[in-house]
């Protein structure tokens, strides 16, 4: 069989439904732009499907319902209308769509109009599939079976609620035998792999398991101007926050791409052109009722708040900057995140906060020898930057601020610290420190934490009423290559 498909792709939008500011690069230094919003989605996506030669399917590689206040205060509901109008026909579940528990995903997974699909997640009771591990459609007389991989670290490194009652598997322990029976089965011309599972590891899955023609992948927010191409599998990713899309057109002959075309589309703010005006409606009417609640004034920057950079950012500064302000720690943790659109110069909203620290866990604190922390950064640092792809986690490495550390990352794991200082002075291994972190954050699960009774955006209102985050000298080096 022959024939031609174009595959539209998004990931890692985190609720981001309307217009926001994203983060660029200009010879070293960071910009901002107006990006996103499915209403220019949508608009653009219609556009391909007028210019395509063959069929279109629109697909979504996850985190899509999780990352704003909106999101958070509906569990993922807020989301829903405009996921269904944006025009995705299959989708992967994201890490952050179990977020709110298994019991709300299946709520939302009820409310979605297209099918999600992933071959690794199963009852950890009965061994029974949460999802279906694939579908196929006949599209434009070409039969495609799309297969779904989510990534494992919701019960590994995320809090246990978020999977409770499920098990994830490993990638390479299901899908050789899950592509090996839908190819037998369905004889597809073409399986594409929807993956959430960031890019290293789909790299690796590629060169381990045959018979994949396409990955759409997500996880690592990675920016692909052109796809990675192993083998004879097309590796794609869009990065994150709904700005950008991904058009990937082929020719398909005897089973196999003969040929393809790749485009990375900027999703950019146009005010001569909305975008689709129904799906403005859909997103208009979602926001409508956390508008004023969203639009309040929390606060000022000199600076761009952003999490685009690996070892420490502006944003995360600022958040263990409020931690510590709250506790009085001698260190505070955060997260290493990658989702958060960024925050321009000028003022800072209360939608902002909710965008940079969605879940507002409670602040806690804990005492840890420097020995623990040490132990705590190598760990984080192992999971960014493992030589082995499936050891990484997807994230970058934990914030911290009165706490600053030199580092080799090409060192081998547990020998990347060439030296921690707290306070100015050289960490003691056997010395306890006072360590504020909110939600995961710990050496320990839960032996030994004080809860504070302050919530992580009560703490960012309160430092942004005291201070307001300058032109970078005021956020000092936490973390160092050497």
């Amino acid at each position: 069989m022959s024939g031609h498909l174009t595959l539209i792709q998004q990931n890692d939008t985190h609720a981001h439904i309307d217009s926001h500011w994203e983060l660029g690069w200009r010879e070293g230094r960071p910009f901002v732009w107006r990006a996103g919003g499915y209403a220019r989605i949508r608009a653009l996506a219609d556009r391909i499907r007028g210019e395509a030669r063959g069929a279109c399917v629109h697909v979504d590689s996850g985190d899509a319902i999780h990352g704003t206040g909106p999101a958070q205060w509906t569990e993922g509901a807020a989301v829903i209308p405009a996921l269904n109008a944006v025009g995705v026909e299959v989708m992967v579940p994201g890490n952050w769509e179990f977020g709110f528990g298994p019991s709300a995903l299946r709520e939302r997974v009820r409310e979605l109009a297209f099918p999600v699909i992933a071959s690794n997640v199963v009852s950890a009771e009965t061994g029974a599939a949460e999802f279906a591990s694939s579908k196929v459609m006949e599209v434009g007389g070409l039969t495609v079976a799309f297969v779904g991989i989510t990534s494992p670290v919701v019960n590994r490194t995320m809090p246990s609620p978020f999977g409770a009652g499920l098990r994830f598997a490993d990638a390479l322990d299901v899908l050789p035998e899950t592509i090996a029976t839908v190819r037998d089965r369905e004889r597809p011309d073409l399986v594409v792999l929807i993956s959430h599972y960031g890019l290293p590891q789909e790299v690796a899955i590629a060169r381990a398991v045959n018979g994949i023609d396409v990955i759409l992948g997500g996880h690592t927010h990675d920016l692909l101007a052109a796809p990675v191409v192993v083998g004879r599998t097309i590796i794609a990713q869009s990065g994150a926050h709904g700005s950008y899309l991904t058009r990937l057109d082929l020719e398909i002959l005897n089973g196999g791409v003969c040929g393809y075309a790749h485009r990375l589309i900027a999703v950019q703010e146009d005010a001569s052109d909305p975008g689709d005006g129904t799906v403005a409606e859909v997103v208009a009417e979602s926001l409508r009722p956390y508008r004023k609640q969203l639009a309040e004034v929390v606060g000022e920057t000199r600076m761009i708040l952003h999490r685009g950079t690996a070892l420490e950012s502006p944003m995360d500064a600022v958040l263990t900057a409020a931690y510590r302000g709250s506790t009085g720690a001698e260190v505070a943790l955060s997260h290493g995140w990658r989702y958060g659109a960024p925050i321009p110069p000028g003022p800072i909203t209360a939608g902002d906060l909710w965008q940079m620290i969605p879940t507002n866990p409670e602040l806690f604190s804990m005492r840890l020898t420097g020995a623990e922390l040490r132990r705590m950064l190598e760990q984080s640092l192992e999971r960014a930057f493992a030589a082995d792809p499936f050891r990484q986690q997807g994230g970058y490495v934990i914030r911290f601020s009165g706490m600053r550390a030199q580092v080799r990352l090409n060192n081998p794991a547990g020998a990347r610290v060439i030296r921690l200082e707290i306070g100015g002075v050289e960490a003691l291994p056997e010395r306890e420190y006072t360590v504020a972190a909110a939600g995961g954050v710990g050496a320990r699960d839960q032996d030994g934490r004080t809860l504070t009774g302050v919530r992580a955006i009560d703490s960012l209102r309160a430092y942004l009423a005291r201070n307001r985050p300058g032109g970078g000298d005021d956020i000092p080096p936490s973390i160092v290559p050497v």
